[in-house]
C-alpha cells in the first residue's frame, strides 16, 4: 500500500466566494499558504475571471529568454528558421492544447518568430522580411516554410477535446464546452461522419446526423425557437417531443419557421434509431478513421494555393542553406537589380555577370549569356540534354522554368532535382562575389566549383546527384 502524504509547503488554498467568513480560524489548522488568483498551476494561468493578455506574459517572457541565448546574426537563415520551427514555436503548444488564448497574445508570439527568423536578434525592416509571414507559415505543399499557423494549430488542438467527447463512454461534458468555440464545432462537424444507432450520444441539433448536416444547418430558425437545444437525438424523437418544445407562440415566428419545419420534420420522420447499437464517429482525414492533430491542422488548408516547391526543393537532396535559398529564388524574392530598382534602393542595373541586360531573377538563373555557358557544361557533363538551354523555350518567371526543367524527361530526376538546386547556388555565388568582392572567375572555374561541389554533396548522402554526374 502506498503511503502517499499531501506536502503542504508546496500546497495553496486559494478562497472562492468566502465574503463573511473568518478564513484565519478555518484554515488555522491547514498548514499551507494561502493564495488568490490568478495563479499558476501545472504550468497554466488559472483565475476565476476570463483570462487577461497579461496572464500570460510568462510565455513571452520564456520565449525572450531563449531568443537572447542565440546570436541570430552568426546563424544562417536555415538555422534561425530550424529554431523557430523546434524551440520557439513549441513553447506555446502546451499552452494552446488546454486553453483559448487571446489573439493579441498570438500576434505577439507571431512577430517574436517572424522577427527572429528574418532578421536574426537585429532590426527589421522590410528588406529583410523577404516573403510575408502569411505565407511563410504555411505547409510546405502550400508554399510554405512548414512554420506552424498558431491560430490554425490552437484550433486542430481543441478539436481533440470534442473527439474525446465521443471517443470516452462517459456521456458527461468535457473541458471542450468552455474552451471551443462555434467555428470549432461546424469544423468539427464537417470533418467527421457520424453513423446513427440508439440515438443516445448524438445531439438532436447540434450532430450532423441528417445527410452530414445537423438540423440547426436546415431549420436555423426553426432551431431559434426551440426552448431545449441540448436534447440528444434518442431523447428529442421520443413521442416526438423535439416538436413540443418549439415556442409556436414566439413573437418571430412567421412562414419562413413554417417552412423549416415543414422540411426538418419531412427529414426527422425517414431518420430510424437501432437500438442496442451506439453511435459512433470517423474522422474523414485519415485513412483509420481517428483524429489526429496533424490531419485536423492540414484540414483547414483545404482549398489553398498548392505548389510543386516541397516535390522541386523540400524532398530534394540538398544542404538546407541551398533549399532556403531555392525556396527564396522559384518566387523570385532574391535581392536581383530589378527588385531593388522597384523599391528606389541603391543597385547595379546590369546583369554582374554578362553586363548587357538588366538584372531578373530569370535573366540571372536561365538567360544570361555566361549562365547559359555553365548549364551547357553542366549538361554535357552529366549527359543530360533537358539542361541543354538550345531545348529551352521562352519563360516569364523563374517558378515555370524551374518546374519544367525539373519535369523534363530524365532516368534521375531526383538527382537533375539536387543539381539544379546546386547549379543556381552556384551561380548566385558567383554573382554576389563578383559584385561585393570584385572576384571573376571564368566558366570553367565556376563548372569545376560545381564539380566539386557536387562531389561533396555525393558523399554526404546525395546518391540520386552521385547517380548523376560522370567520373572523369
Amino acid at each position: 500500500m502506498a503511503r502517499l502524504v499531501t506536502n503542504f509547503h508546496k500546497s495553496s488554498v486559494i478562497p472562492i466566494r468566502c465574503n463573511g467568513i473568518d478564513l484565519s480560524s478555518v484554515l488555522e489548522s491547514i498548514p499551507a499558504r494561502r493564495a488568490t488568483f490568478p495563479t499558476k498551476y501545472l504550468g497554466l494561468p488559472l483565475s476565476n475571471s476570463r483570462l487577461q493578455k497579461v496572464d500570460f506574459q510568462f510565455l513571452i517572457d520564456k520565449i525572450l529568454g531563449k531568443l537572447n541565448t542565440w546570436n541570430g546574426r552568426n546563424l544562417t537563415a536555415d538555422g534561425r528558421l530550424t529554431l523557430v520551427k523546434s524551440v520557439i514555436t513549441s513553447q506555446a503548444v502546451y499552452l494552446l492544447s488546454s486553453l483559448r488564448v487571446p489573439k493579441d497574445l498570438m500576434k505577439c508570439v507571431d512577430a517574436k518568430r517572424r522577427h527572429f527568423l528574418w532578421a536574426g536578434m537585429e532590426r527589421l525592416t522590410g528588406g529583410k522580411c523577404k516573403v510575408n509571414w502569411i505565407r511563410s507559415a504555411r505547409p510546405k505543399a502550400c508554399g510554405g516554410l512548414g512554420i506552424l499557423h498558431l491560430a490554425r494549430f490552437a484550433r486542430a488542438l481543441r478539436l481533440r477535446w470534442l473527439w474525446q467527447e465521443w471517443s470516452s463512454h462517459s456521456s458527461a461534458s468535457s473541458p471542450s464546452d468552455s474552451n471551443c468555440t462555434t467555428t470549432d464545432r461546424l469544423l468539427f462537424a464537417a470533418a467527421t461522419t457520424l453513423t446513427v444507432g440508439d440515438g443516445a450520444r448524438a445531439s438532436f441539433w447540434n450532430s450532423p446526423w441528417l445527410r452530414g448536416l445537423s438540423p440547426r444547418d436546415i431549420a436555423p430558425h426553426v432551431f431559434h425557437i426551440s426552448k431545449r437545444k441540448n436534447r440528444t437525438l434518442k431523447e428529442a424523437l421520443c413521442d416526438g417531443l423535439w416538436i413540443r418544445d418549439l415556442n409556436l407562440h414566439h413573437r418571430e415566428f412567421s412562414a419562413t419557421h413554417l417552412m423549416e419545419f415543414c422540411r426538418l420534420w419531412s427529414e426527422v420522420n425517414q431518420q430510424q434509431l437501432r437500438p442496442n447499437v451506439c453511435d459512433s464517429i470517423s474522422w474523414k482525414f485519415s485513412e483509420d478513421g481517428q483524429y489526429s492533430a496533424r490531419s485536423a491542422y492540414q484540414a483547414q488548408f483545404i482549398g489553398s494555393m498548392s505548389t510543386d516547391f516541397e516535390r522541386l526543393i523540400w524532398r530534394v537532396w540538398a544542404p538546407p542553406k541551398c533549399k532556403f535559398f531555392s525556396w527564396l529564388a522559384i518566387q523570385d524574392r532574391i535581392w536581383t537589380a530589378d527588385r531593388l530598382a522597384r523599391r528606389g534602393w541603391p543597385h547595379i542595373p546590369l546583369c554582374a555577370l554578362c553586363r548587357s541586360t538588366q538584372e531578373s531573377g530569370i535573366h540571372l538563373f536561365a538567360d544570361c549569356r555566361f549562365v547559359k555557358r555553365i548549364w551547357r557544361e553542366v549538361a554535357l557533363w552529366t549527359a543530360s540534354e533537358n539542361l541543354l538551354p538550345s531545348s529551352w523555350g521562352h519563360y516569364d518567371s523563374i517558378c515555370l522554368w524551374w518546374t519544367d526543367l525539373a519535369d523534363a524527361m530524365s532516368r534521375n530526376k531526383k538527382g537533375v532535382r539536387s543539381l539544379i538546386i546546386l547549379v543556381i547556388w552556384e551561380i548566385w555565388r558567383e554573382r554576389n562575389a563578383k559584385i561585393f568582392d570584385h572576384r571573376e572567375a571564368c566558366v570553367q572555374q565556376v563548372l569545376n566549383v560545381i564539380k566539386g561541389a557536387a562531389a561533396l554533396w555525393s558523399a554526404a548522402g546525395a546518391k540520386h546527384l552521385g547517380g548523376l554526374i560522370r567520373r572523369e
